[in-house]
Formats: C-alpha cells, structure tokens, sequence
C-alpha cells in the first residue's frame, strides 16, 4: 500500500524539505501555495455572516505556507518522516500521511498511463 505524504511548512523552509526528499531518492511530488491559520489563532476567531466580511478577515490574519506532496510505499514512508523531522527540528512544520488505495494517471506524453505490453 502507498501513502500520501503531505508536508506544511513556511516558505522559508521549502529547500529544506525538496532536499531531504532528494536525498532520499524521492524525485516526485507537487507544491500547493496555501494561506492557513495556526489553530490557536483560529480558536478565538469570530466570523461575520457576510462572506465578504469573513474572506477579508481570513486574508488578514492568515499565514502563507507551503504544502509538498509525494506518495511513498507505506515501508519508506516511517524513515521519510523520520528523516524529515530531523530537518524540520526547530522550526514549525505539520506532516501527514494519507493511506492510498488507488492511483490511476491518464492522459497523452504520459508514460504512467500507458498499458504495459
């Protein structure tokens, strides 16, 4: 079975993460830009029902991240975290890891989703 790996860290620290994923022979993922707000800053927050009101109070108070996914087999996924945690320490960073149950890829200049003769 494969697992998704998803890793939230501050931009600042989006090197750290490709090149550990690097040197551990991980050379597939994607990166998603993100605005998020850390839960202790969320827990006090109060929103308007007017949406416009509230997108502007989000875009005011949240943070701007980054999120890196990759999908390993689940025996490389507890050495990855491992590995990761270590040069993550001392900085602020949340890891995931999603159980897959199918991946299915299709489309043209796609080796992946071509039939294996």
């Amino acid at each position: 079975m494969n697992t998704m790996v998803k890793i939230f860290v501050d931009h600042e620290h989006l090197v750290r993460v490709i090149n550990t994923l690097t040197e551990l022979g991980i050379t597939g993922f994607y990166l998603m830009e993100y605005q998020g707000m850390a839960p202790k800053t969320w827990k006090a927050f109060r929103l308007s029902e007017d949406p416009n009101l509230a997108l502007s109070a989000i875009r005011d108070h949240s943070e701007p991240g980054v999120m890196v996914n990759t999908v390993v087999g689940s025996d490389k996924c507890g050495k990855m975290i491992k590995e990761l945690e270590e040069a993550l320490k001392g900085i602020r960073y949340t890891i995931i890891g999603h159980k897959v149950t199918s991946i299915k890829v299709k489309g043209e200049g796609n080796s992946h989703g071509k039939p294996q003769k």
